[in-house]
This record gives structure tokens, C-alpha cells and sequence, in this order.
């Protein structure tokens, strides 16, 4: 069976991953030009050209596809969250179509803003352009000079083909793979972005090694050559160089999925599972109850919109672009904002040593002179050295080693960096006319606020030679390079080669400088005039040095050197190499003025000879060749001393590197350098601290010591390792991988860009959350598959800048570190404001599950829950970014994913089963406080809640006691009297009412409408009149709305003068609170509405309401079953909704009873019993118009549901002796809407108190949640942003509730002072609460501190282990 595209693509990267194999530099060149087909003397043939470039392509590298910037952005409006808020905003919009309730209407839209804003927002934090391709093309030189048809010319290196012979001289980028073919002895090429090698590597045309990146015969695309020139065949081109595999494998490489990201997607699963659980479970419900498909929808997403935390993205995306902007400040820069908290989370960090744990400048970090007590090692001030220095600045061994670095060397300081200069690099002159000099030192901060103290003058040539300069010239006075040459003028020199590894000058000796000269004076007059002896001055290699020596300079004075010196010394040098130190020897000679004289040609390989002319102590050495060695030579030279050097740690990396320990992050070198090298910063950094194994090794050997010898060291127990990169491969057995890295110090040296992208898939495949540094083109890959990418911003290349997720603007390893830190604290922080968040969900969707349960009126409105999502809790949500850590975070492990969750199921079940209840009850609390202040007591809620119901039609109540009054609060004349046992007794009342006694038998009058508690009064229980009747569909026009012939109610179901009747046969009578009466929302006119009038917006009246809005009323009159179907014959068993108390009374109604003797005799009840609701399909409307049934007579005049036709409407225009018709005037029917637009308001106020009562107790949310650990006392209330957000959400509560331009859209009203009040006891019940369970939580858990790492360790009690998120 052949492979799947899959197998061959994965396949593909593996073998991308393997390291560099390649056989062109130890083939043949005869062989190799056969196969190539080319002529290295006369380049191939432009036939040849064409033909190649058709086989082989552009010397470019492939692009990757692209994803088009519109499905990005679509993709963004797209995921599992938005698709939610996307259905629930189109089901709003469908529900507004066919109910026209603006609530939908607005829902929907700010349903949709909210999708578009996060969207929007996610769009354009992540729309970084993906430039990692472009900088790899940055690499390819425009022009190289080309070796074709026998003729060098300069081609376009897009053309190049292999088997074009090029040359490339100094500061030439290398425009493909090359083998040498000649070059000139001091030909180098800059590695650092292939390989991170900090010094420039030595080329020749030889072999010198198997492995391809190690050998001196190749050059390869994109190196820098700045030194030295080479003429080379091109043997790979584009995506076939070693580049082109780095930056196939850079782009095949997936982006890992952030920490934070799957936290969030997580998080979203669960909460979109719940609130669709939740809905569908409810939509089913209420299908079972027989709630119209059209409000259960509404219903539905009302439940759906309650649970999701619509702000929550908004939030956490602000919360990190706040962190990422901290982070700036401390020289971080996040490319990623996802990358800030993974960060935090990171528990391996694989750190690129040079330029991140060192300054990528090469340093003399110690030296060695003959002081009084002979030669020892002194430090130098560096970090390598944390001693400081330790040399004698007035020995003059001392001297004569500075003397001998400075004058046998060539490096200088660029002297536009010794002066200031403008923009154009020109020198800044001061009022004088003279340049403005600039100090030879400066401070530079860095990112964790320490500071380094660094070289301002620029040094120009060999970085050794640099450091050497950088080192002499701050000395003294005495020691200014630039004045110590300009005394002391050159005869002679002979530059450094890798064959002799040596380099000489021979200078004048500046104290024998004719009277006179100065700094001006000419160098061919000083050496003219200058009548001494003459120096020669030599530095190269150790060995080599010291060799050459037979005399050594101590305390200033000329010894011979002995063979113990000679030891001593070689020793000496030992140790500083076995530290990783880059050692460098001195010795000089002084040359008779007799046997040199003035003028003497000084020649490093006259005629004849294969020696120079003057002494550099060949006495030992041997020279091949016919030449003999010239006489002058073998004079022994003066061993002075040594320089060592190194690219030295940066200061404040051991102490990061320290607090990494302590906070339990491993931190792994993952360098190109040599692993000596490696190693002595490792142990330098902390990175290593014990025996490695190779150590150990070396020690046993040394001992000759075997195991089960007493000293014996057993490698295996080693904690610290060192793996070259020949060790190890992408095919090596996970068993071994897992050995080396179960190590706790490791240092990977000498490793390729593919040994790197496996290091960091084996670091994460043992389940460690990988950041990595790099700043070459060789960390690429790694840094794009590292859970978090971290590149250099001063050294690193345009590649691993875009490779990576952030960005180190100092280069210093410490600032990842405060990174962490960072990140810690942004994850401790997203859990807080996630459980301030979520605590509100269950203040928010157990109103609707109250009004299912319970069938109350719905205490808190879909769009009030926006109001908060997406308002007030918004700013106090954020501000738990700008919270100040606990306790030191930087002293615990980092957290483990699987079970360290942003969201665990404590973090629910305190913020939902313990706070959440708690704000849930301050929210029904208030909302019956308010309820029954306005007349609606908390029990007679129950059954009240059906969506067609509360609001629309009139409410019917049995009173105990009470009066009615008129709007003066003026009861009747003889006021309504309640049934009693003689009234019973003498059968006025029916026998079966003796649970009626001392309940009102009237009903309230036109005159007096309100019902007063008075004294003791009491409303007993409250229904709604049965909706019986479901009138013809369509209307005959507005006109017809107060027309008494209409016989059409579009459809809608209406409530009936027989349900109404069943309700006073059980003594429930029309009910207007006098409480309602008395309220801030009391409207006269309520009592005399004209139908023209909009009462409400959508409401029921005004010529602008819809046939439906108007008939799911109730009725502006009384329809009457019995004038239309006397025997009560024509029904159906309808479904539609109503509460079983209400069937109650429809199943004891008395239709003998019902007033007017409207039904037929033969009629004995109005309900089958069975507990569904008989749907009448005849009734005649009665509404005391002219143009009403005949049958309706008077019966219904005094009803409170008839209108009054009146001239105009209004309450101060009631004629209570004239309230019907009168044909000569036609006047205006003027409905009494007060029950149920008491009921609106009424519930209106309790919603806008609830939402308020939710705002009270998010103040103790949020003050609680500022810890999960501390007191609020300990933390302190320091969060500014916080308390600007306890502030402004009282504010913006505030605001919505008593603009007037919100009294629609929301739904809020101006509630009364007091109402604000009892959320208070519950939000300090809540404080309290949370208070004293922390306080218990650390008494029970005790802390300790783990004397190793410094990580503090707690014995987590039963509180912490089940209530601590």
C-alpha cells in the first residue's frame, strides 16, 4: 500500500530534522567538476546557464502559501464562542420579526457589536505580517561577480545555478552553498547566524573535517565573509543550500498552541456547555408546558446569553495587551500577546548563550604578569570575574604586557564613535569650532532596571585585538592607545596566519624619541629621529609563545626561565583554558641599536631565508622547505605574559538564572559554541553547579580509578551533563533522550539549527512548557516550535525576530526572567478577574430558571445582563490586571497544566455554588423588597410570571381586609364588607366559602379603583384571567380597534368576560395597588388612557402598534363567550399557557352565576376538568360603543376593563355619572391600563434594583477576588485602576438607571435611594465570608521553605485542597 500524503509529508520533516549531510566538500575536484559540468577556469557555458536554471530553478527561497487576509478575518468572527453569540444574535433578530419586541431587537444588536468588536480587536492584535520568508531573502546579495564563458562579470544572484564559479571578496554575503576553491590566507566568514558561533571561522580550500558545518573548505548562503576573499564553485542553490533546509524547516514548523489559548478554549467549552445544556434543557421544558415556540426561543437565549460571559475575550485580550505593554517597559516586546502568559507558564527554558546569557563582547576577563611573588592569574573587572580586579596598574611586568597589547595589535577606535554627531554621522562642533567629545564609558539600563557599564567608543577590527584595546586604554594617563602608536610608530609586522598562529611588530622605543615629537609628529621623522633600540612585540598562541621564549620578565625585571618557570607558566595557561577562556601570550624582545641600526630593513622572509631578520626565537623551531632559517631569527625572546578573554555573562543573568532555581524552571544552554567554552559559562552563570559527567569521568581516569574503588565517581549520579551535538541525532531512542534530559544541569554544545528544533520537541514531549532564545537564523525552527519564541532585539536577525513571540530589546537573559514573572502573574491574575466574572453568571441565569420553576416575572431582563457583562463588570474585570502579586510568585513551581487550570472546578464551584448563590439571593431579595413596595408581596408572585401575562393584562386578587380608594386615598362611603360565618350561615354567600372569611366580596368601582391594605390588610393570592379565546385572524383596520362590531383579533388569544367571572365567583377582583399609586412611576391618566396614545414604547396602543402587539393585550372591553355560543359548544383543547391555579378557578366556575345570566342553562362548566384550557372559537365584543351586539346591554358597564367614553381622555376628564357612549358626541374610549402598567413599572423598578443589587455585591466580588491567598488587609487596596473600578461601575449603574435615554432601551428606571440598600448586608456577608475562609485556609495549610531551591513548600489543608483556585 503506498504512503498517505500524510506519511510522506511527515516523513519530509523528519528529514528535514536530521542534521546536515553532504559529501561535496571531501569530494574530489576533478570528480566534482566532471559532475557539475563545469570549467573552473573558464565557468560554464551560458547554454549550460539556461539549461541548469530550467532544471534547477530560481537561487531563491519558495515562498510558503499564504491564508488570504479576509479568511483570517473571517476565521476571527468564526470560533466556537463567536458562533454562539452569532446564533443567539439572528434568533434575537428572528424573534423581533415575528414579536416586533424591541428587547429582541436590541439584544440582537448588541449581540452582533459584541462579536464584531472582539473580533475586530483579536484581528488586529494578531494580524502580524508574516515576514519570516522576507528576511530570509534579506539574505541573498543583489549582484555577485560570476565566472562565465570565460569572462567575470556581475550577475543577478536569483540566476546563480550550480556549478557557477564566483567570487567574493570582504563584506560580500555569501549567495549560495560554496566549496573553496582558492582564497587568501586571511579569509574568515561570519557563522553567528548559521551556527551562533560568536568569532569569525577560519577558511581554506583543504578538507579539514567530516561534518559539512565544521570543515574550513565551504561557505554557505547567507554568512558574511568580512574578512579575506575566495574564489569557489556553487554546489547548492535556494531551498537546497543548508539555509534553504533551515528556512523549510522554520516554515514546516507549526506554531505550538499557546498555554493561555487552550486555558481559554477550554474554558469556553465548558461554560457554552452549560449554557447550551441549559437552554435546550429549558426549551424543552417549556415546550412540555406549552410556551408558544416564539417566546421559548427568546427564552432560550435569554438563558444562553446569561451563562456565556459575553466580555470575557475582551477582557482577557485587554488584560494581556495591558501586561504586554508593562512588559515593554521592562524591554520586553510581545509579538504574541498570547506569549505573556505563557511565559508565566514556561518550565524549561533552552537559552542560546551568546549575546543572551553573555554581551556578545569579547572581554579580557583575566591576565598574567611576573609580579613580585612571579606569575599568577589577577582578574580583570568583568562578571566573569565578580571580584573585580585584582592586577598591580603600577608593576611594571604590568606595563610591559598593556605596552606589548597595544602596540602589537591593529585594532583602533572608530573615531566618528569618540565624538557626538548628527544624523548624517557628521561631527557636532561646539561654539569653538572644536568637536564635543564623548565619554569613553556610558551606563546602559536594562530591563530589570540593573545597569552595565559598556565601551561608547566604538572598536574596528579583530574582536580579540578589540578587547585587548578596550582594556589598556582606561588604564591611566599613560595608557591611551591612540597616543602610546602615534609615539611609537611601527617598522615592521607580520600579520597573524592559522600556520605560524603568531603575530609580530616591531616598534621604536618612545622613550628614546628625539626632543620634541609629539602625537603630530609624523611616523617616518620618529622613526628617524628616534636613535634607540628598537621592540619587537609578539601575541599569538600560547604554546607557540611560550616556546619561542628563554627569558621571562619578573617584577619588572629580565630572568632566564627555567624549566619549572617554563612549567609554572604552561600550568598557568591550562587552567585559564579549562575555564573556557580564549587565552592570548605576549613576549617581546629588545633589539641592540648596534646590530639594528636606524633605518634597517626589517623583512619577515628575505631572500634566501625562510625566517625574518630579526629575532622572534626561532632557536626551536624547525622550518620545511630549501630555504634555511635566517641567523637573526633564533634570538630567544622575553615571556611578559597573558591575556585571557571571553564573551563574559552578563551581570545580572547568575542572580536570574538563580530566582529561575527557586521558581523551579530548568534552564538549558543550547549554544554553537565550543562545550569548554559552554561549560565555563554555564558554571559561571549557575546554569551548572556540580560535577558533570564528563568531569567525572576525567577524574577516575586521572585516578585511575574503577568502580568499586574507594573515591570512585559513578557518572550516572551526575545531576549536570554536557552533550556535544555528534551525540546526539532526530533517530536517537526516546530512552536516551530521556536519560539526558532527566538530568537537572545541562548544557548542549555544538549543535545544529535541526539539534536544536529536537531538543525543543523532546523538552515538550516530557511535558515542559518550552521558551527559547536565539538570535540567528540557526534558532529559527526552534523558536517557531517553542511554546513561547524569544528573540534578540539588538543581535538577533530579522529571521529569528519574526520567528519569535517576543522580542528581548536588551539582548539580556534577565529580562525573560522578569518575563515569567510577568506571565505568573497574569495567569493568578486571569483567574481572579475569571471568578469575579463568573460569580455574577448565577445572579444572571437563575432569574430564568426562577421563572420557569416558580413562574414568577422574570427579575432580571436579557439586556440588563448585558449591562453588566459588558458594562459594569467590564473595567473591575480588567483592573485585576494592574494587581500586584500575592506573595512571591518567583518561589513556587511552575504550574502544572493538567491540573492547574485557568479555570478549575473549585474556581467554579466557589465562584458559582458559594459567592454566586450569595449574590443570587441579594438579588431576589431585592427584587421582592421592591416587588412589594410597589403592592406585589413575594408570595402571590408564584404563577404570575407567564411571558403573556405579567405587564399585558389586568391582575385579579382575593384582599383580607383592606379598602378601596379613590386616587386621593379616600375610601368608599360604606366600605366593601368581607365574607363572615353569618353570611355563610344565612346562604348569601355559597356554603363552599368558609375559606373566604374575612375576604372582600366586591370588587373595586370606577370611582374607587385602588385597593389600600389599611390596617392589618393583606392581598391573599393573585391570578390572571384565563386567555379563552382565540378570535378570527387579521383586523378591519385601526378604526376597528374601538369599533364594538369588530370581531377579529388577529389571531391572538384574549382573556373572556366568562374567566374573568370565574375568578370573582372565588372573590379575586380587579387589582390597582394604592402602593403602585403612592410610587415614582404613578401616572394619573393610567385610569383614562386614550388608545390613540402610545402608553409604553411597543406598547399596545397608538396608531403605530402592530394588530399583534395590540391584541396580546388585554382587551379594551369584554368579550363574552356566552352571547356568541350560548351552550358553550365551540371549542378546542388548546395548548396554550396557563397556570394551573387559574384552570383551578375555571374548573369551579358556576356559569349559572356568572352575571347577566349570559349562558345557557344547560351550561355547568366552563372547563373540561381535565386540566387543559377549553380554547373558545365564537365570542361578541362588548365595549359599550353604539356599534356594539345588542346582547351586550349593560352588563359589563361597571367592569374596570370597559372603556370610558369620554370627550378626550384623561384621568382629570372622568365623568364617573356619564362613562358611556354618547352617540351625538361620538367620544373617545379611554382604557384603564393602571393593573397592568403598575405590573410594568413595577417590575421594571425590581429588575433595575436587582441589576443594582448585582453592581453592590461585585463590590465585595471584586475585593475578595483581589487575592486567593492573602487578607485584604496584607494586600493593601493600592490598586489604583480598581478603585476607579468600584467607582465607576456604581457610576455607570447609576447612569443607566436614571439617564432618561435608557428608560427604553434597557429597560432601567430611576429607582428610589432605598433601593439600593438591601444589596449592602449581603455584599459585607459575602467579604466576611471569603474572609474568614482564607484566613482559615492559611492557618490550616503551614508553609515551609525547601532549603535547596528556596521554593516555599505548604501542606495544603482540606480548605486549600478543595476551595483554593
Amino acid at each position: 500500500m503506498p504512503p498517505t500524503k500524510a506519511e510522506i509529508e511527515a516523513e519530509r520533516q523528519k528529514d528535514l530534522k536530521r542534521n546536515v549531510e553532504m559529501t561535496e566538500h571531501k569530494e574530489d575536484l576533478g570528480d566534482m567538476c566532471k559532475r557539475l559540468g563545469t570549467n573552473y577556469e573558464k565557468g560554464l557555458t551560458s547554454a549550460q546557464v539556461a539549461t541548469l536554471q530550467e532544471k534547477w530553478g530560481p537561487n531563491q527561497l519558495t515562498p510558503p502559501k499564504e491564508t488570504h487576509i479576509c479568511i483570517k478575518f473571517i476565521l476571527e468572527l468564526t470560533d466556537f464562542f463567536s458562533l454562539l453569540l452569532w446564533v443567539g444574535g439572528i434568533l434575537c433578530f428572528v424573534g423581533y420579526g415575528l414579536q416586533k419586541s424591541k428587547d429582541n431587537l436590541y439584544l440582537g444588536i448588541v449581540l452582533f457589536f459584541v462579536v464584531l468588536a472582539t473580533g475586530i480587536f483579536s484581528f488586529v492584535q494578531n494580524q502580524k505580517s508574516d515576514n519570516l520568508m522576507k528576511s530570509f531573502a534579506n539574505m541573498l546579495p543583489p549582484k555577485v561577480l560570476v565566472l562565465r564563458d570565460g569572462e567575470m562579470s556581475f550577475e543577478d544572484a536569483v540566476k546563480m545555478v550550480p556549478g557557477d564559479i564566483v567570487e567574493i571578496n570582504a563584506g560580500d554575503l555569501v549567495p549560495a552553498d560554496v566549496r573553496i576553491l582558492e582564497c587568501s590566507d586571511n579569509l574568515v566568514v561570519d557563522n553567528a547566524s548559521l551556527t551562533g558561533e560568536a568569532e569569525p571561522q577560519k577558511r581554506k580550500k583543504e578538507c579539514t573535517h567530516d561534518d559539512p558545518l565544521e570543515t574550513q573548505n565551504l561557505c554557505f548562503f547567507g554568512t558574511q565573509i568580512p574578512e579575506g576573499s575566495c574564489k569557489g564553485v556553487v554546489i547548492s542553490t535556494g531551498d537546497h543550500t543548508v539555509m534553504g533546509r533551515i528556512a523549510t524547516l522554520a516554515m514546516a514548523t507549526d506554531n505550538e498552541q499557546t498555554p493561555i489559548n487552550k486555558e481559554l478554549e477550554n474554558f469556553i467549552h465548558i461554560i457554552s456547555g452549560i449554557a447550551i445544556f441549559l437552554g435546550v434543557t429549558f426549551l424543552v421544558v417549556n415546550a412540555i408546558r406549552g410556551v408558544n415556540w416564539i417566546t421559548n426561543l427568546v427564552f432560550m437565549i435569554g438563558i444562553i446569553v446569561a451563562n456565556v460571559p459575553e466580555g470575557l475575550i475582551t477582557t482577557v485580550t485587554v488584560c494581556l495587551t495591558l501586561t504586554a505593554n508593562r512588559m515593554h517597559t521592562k524591554m520586553v516586546l510581545v509579538k504574541n500577546l498570547e506569549g505573556v502568559e505563557t511565559l508565566g507558564s514556561t518550565s524549561c527554558i533552552c537559552s542560546d548563550k551568546t549575546g543572551t546569557l553573555t554581551q556578545n563582547i569579547m572581554t579580557v576577563a583575566q591576565i598574567v604578569y611576573g609580579g613580585k611573588d612571579g606569575f599568577s592569574i589577577e582578574d580583570c573587572e568583568s562578571s566573569f570575574s565578580k571580584s573585580g580586579a585584582s592586577y598591580d596598574v603600577e608593576s611594571e611586568s604590568f606595563k610591559a604586557l598593556c605596552k606589548c597589547a597595544t602596540l602589537c595589535n591593529v585594532a583602533v577606535f572608530d573615531e566618528k564613535s569618540k565624538f557626538v554627531t548628527n544624523e548624517d554621522n557628521e561631527f557636532v562642533l561646539d561654539s569653538a569650532g572644536n568637536r564635543q567629545p564623548i565619554d569613553f564609558f556610558n551606563l546602559r539600563e536594562q530591563g530589570d532596571g540593573s545597569t552595565i557599564r559598556e565601551v561608547a567608543w566604538k572598536p574596528v577590527g579583530n574582536a580579540s585585538e578589540a578587547a585587548m584595546i578596550k582594556f589598556v586604554h582606561p588604564l591611566s594617563k599613560d595608557s591611551d592607545v591612540d597616543v602610546n602608536r602615534a609615539l611609537a610608530p611601527a617598522e615592521t609586522v607580520i600579520p597573524f596566519n592559522s600556520k605560524n598562529k603568531y603575530q609580530v611588530h616591531v616598534h621604536v622605543d618612545a622613550t628614546y624619541n628625539a626632543e620634541g615629537t609629539t602625537i603630530s609628529t609624523k611616523p617616518d621623522e620618529i622613526l628617524k629621529n628616534n636613535q634607540g633600540n628598537r621592540m619587537v612585540y609578539m601575541k599569538g598562541a600560547p604554546e607557540r609563545i611560550l616556546a619561542r621564549c628563554d627569558k621571562q620578565m619578573v617584577d619588572g625585571k629580565i630572568t632566564e626561565m627555567s624549566e619549572e618557570d617554563r612549567k609554572k607558566i604552561d600550568d598557568l595557561n591550562m587552567k585559564l583554558a579549562e575555564n573556557g577562556l580564549r587565552v592570548l601570550a605576549f613576549c617581546q624582545a629588545e633589539l641592540d641599536i648596534e646590530k639594528f641600526p636606524v633605518g634597517y630593513d626589517y623583512k619577515a622572509d628575505p631572500d634566501g631565508y625562510c625566517s625574518p631578520n630579526f629575532p622572534i626565537g626561532d632557536f626551536n623551531q624547525k622550518y620545511d622547505g630549501p630555504d634555511k632559517k635566517h641567523p637573526n631569527s633564533d634570538e630567544g625572546m622575553v615571556y611578559v605574559g597573558m591575556m585571557a578573554l571571553i564573551d563574559p555573562p552578563r551581570p545580572a543573568v547568575p542572580p536570574a538564572v538563580s530566582k529561575c532555581k527557586t521558581a523551579g524552571i530548568k534552564v538549558i544552554m543550547v549554544t554553537g559554541d565550543h562545550p569548554v567554552t559552554a561549560q565555563a559559562i554555564a558554571y559561571k552563570v549557575g546554569i551548572l553547579w556540580s560535577k558533570t559527567v564528563g568531569d567525572m569521568e576525567k577524574d577516575n581516569d586521572r585516578a585511575g580509578l574503577s568502580p568499586g574503588d574507594e573515591g570512585y565517581q559513578d557518572p550516572e549520579t551526575a545531576q549536570a551533563i554536557v552533550v556535544p551535538g555528534h551525540e546526539i541525532s532526530i533517530d536517537m531512542e526516546e530512552e536516551k533522550w530521556d536519560a539526558i534530559l532527566d538530568h537537572p544541569q545541562i548544557v548542549f554544545a555544538r549543535t545544529s539549527p535541526q539539534q536544536k528544533l529536537v531538543i525543543v520537541e523532546n523538552c515538550q514531549r516530557l511535558g515542559h512548557i518550552v521558551a527559547v532564545t536565539g538570535d540567528g537564523v540557526n534558532d529559527s525552527p526552534a523558536l517557531k516550535k517553542a511554546d513561547i519564541g524569544v528573540a534578540m532585539g539588538i543581535m538577533g536577525s530579522e529571521v529569528s525576530k519574526n520567528a519569535a513571540d517576543m522580542i528581548l530589546l536588551d539582548d539580556n537573559f534577565a529580562s525573560i526572567v522578569a518575563g515569567v514573572e510577568e506571565g505568573r502573574l497574569i495567569f493568578d491574575n486571569l483567574k481572579k478577574s475569571i471568578c469575579y466574572t463568573l460569580t455574577s453568571n448565577i445572579p444572571e441565569i437563575s432569574p430564568f430558571i426562577s421563572q420557569v420553576l416558580f413562574d414568577i416575572p422574570l427579575p432580571l431582563s436579557t439586556i440588563l445582563i448585558l449591562g453588566i457583562d459588558l458594562g459594569t463588570d467590564m473595567v473591575p474585570a480588567i483592573s485585576m490586571a494592574y494587581e500586584t502579586a500575592e506573595a512571591d510568585i518567583m518561589k513556587r513551581p511552575p504550574r502544572n497544566a493538567k491540573v492547574d487550570r485557568l479555570v478549575t472546578k473549585k474556581l467554579i464551584h466557589l465562584a458559582y455554588l458559594q459567592i454566586g448563590i450569595m449574590q443570587a439571593m441579594s438579588g431576589f431579595y431585592v427584587y421582592m423588597v421592591v416587588l412589594n413596595d410597589y403592592g406585589f408581596p413575594p408570595h402571590v408572585l408564584a404563577g404570575l410570571g407567564g411571558v403573556d401575562y405579567w405587564g399585558l393584562q389586568p391582575l385579579y386578587c382575593r384582599f383580607k381586609g383592606g379598602q378601596y380608594v379613590n386616587i386621593g386615598g379616600e375610601g368608599m362611603a360604606t366600605p366593601v364588607g368581607t365574607v363572615t360565618q353569618a353570611m355563610i350561615d344565612a346562604m348569601t354567600v355559597p356554603a363552599d366559602y368558609q375559606h373566604h372569611l374575612g375576604v372582600l366580596y366586591q370588587g373595586p368601582t370606577k370611582a374607587y379603583p385602588l385597593w389600600d391594605r389599611g390596617d392589618g390588610g393583606y392581598i391573599i393570592d393573585c391570578e390572571f384571567p384565563v386567555m379563552n379565546f382565540k378570535g378570527k385572524g387579521g383586523n378591519d383596520g385601526y378604526s376597528a380597534r374601538s369599533d364594538g362590531a369588530n370581531t377579529k383579533t388577529s389571531g391572538q388569544t384574549t382573556i373572556t368576560a366568562e374567566s374573568i367571572a370565574a375568578l370573582e365567583q372565588q372573590l379575586y377582583f380587579h387589582y390597582i395597588p394604592w402602593r403602585g399609586r403612592m410610587s415614582p412611576f404613578w401616572e394619573n391618566d393610567w385610569l383614562s388612557w386614550s388608545i390613540d396614545d402610545e402608553e409604553a414604547p411597543g406598547g399596545q396602543f397608538g396608531r403605530d402598534s402592530t394588530d399583534d402587539a395590540f391584541f396580546s393585550y388585554g382587551p379594551v372591553g369584554i368579550w363574552s363567550i356566552c352571547l356568541a355560543d350560548p351552550d358553550m359548544s365551540e371549542y378546542s383543547t388548546s395548548s396554550e399557557a396557563a397556570s394551573g391555579e387559574a384552570i383551578d378557578q375555571l374548573d369551579l366556575a358556576d356559569p349559572q352565576g356568572f352575571p347577566g345570566d349570559l349562558c345557557d342553562s344547560s351550561v355547568t362548566s366552563i372547563s373540561g376538568g381535565d386540566g387543559k384550557v377549553r380554547m373558545f372559537k365564537d365570542a361578541i365584543f362588548c365595549n359599550g360603543d353604539a356599534d356594539q351586539n345588542a346582547a351586550c346591554g349593560t352588563v359589563f358597564d361597571a367592569d374596570l376593563n370597559m372603556p370610558s367614553w369620554q370627550d378626550s381622555c384623561g384621568y382629570s376628564n372622568i365623568d364617573y355619572n356619564a362613562l358611556t357612549y354618547d352617540a351625538t358626541n361620538r367620544a373617545t374610549p379611554c382604557a384603564n391600563v393602571a393593573s397592568r402598567m403598575v405590573q410594568k413599572e413595577a417590575l421594571h423598578h425590581a429588575q433595575g434594583s436587582y441589576f443594582i443589587s448585582i453592581i453592590v455585591v461585585q463590590w465585595a466580588d471584586l475585593l475578595i477576588c483581589k487575592t486567593r491567598w492573602l487578607s485584604l488587609r496584607t494586600q493593601g487596596m493600592h490598586n489604583s485602576v480598581m478603585n476607579f473600578g468600584l467607582f465607576f461601575e456604581t457610576l455607570l449603574g447609576a447612569w443607566l438607571c436614571y439617564m432618561p435615554g435608557f428608560k427604553d432601551a434597557l429597560g432601567t428606571r430611576p429607582i428610589r435611594f432605598t433601593h439600593w440598600l438591601p444589596g449592602i448586608p449581603w455584599s459585607c456577608l459575602i467579604f466576611t465570608y471569603d474572609e474568614v475562609r482564607k484566613y482559615l485556609m492559611r492557618t490550616t495549610s503551614p508553609e515551609a521553605i525547601d532549603a535547596a531551591s528556596g521554593q516555599v513548600i505548604r501542606m495544603k489543608g482540606w480548605l486549600e485542597r478543595n476551595t483554593y483556585y
